[in-house]
């Protein structure tokens, strides 16, 4: 996913847009740790650079457990 015209802070409308899942399922990432943001007043605001670093992580192959 290229993120180059992206602003580099995303508000969680502007993110759950550009990955195709509501609202609450990004502030729901956000909570548990998956994606990484932090808090602005009662908002979340994701960088755009850690967003880019969330999908390189999940496009990398797992190893395989023994």
């Amino acid at each position: 996913m290229n993120l180059e015209g992206s602003p580099a802070i995303m508000k969680t409308r502007d993110l759950a847009i550009l990955l195709d899942l509501s609202p609450d399922t990004v502030n729901d990432m956000a909570r548990r740790g998956i994606l990484k943001g932090y808090k602005s007043g009662n908002q979340w605001r994701f960088r755009r650079k850690d967003v880019e670093r969330y999908f390189e992580k999940e496009r990398l192959p797992s190893s395989p457990t023994v």
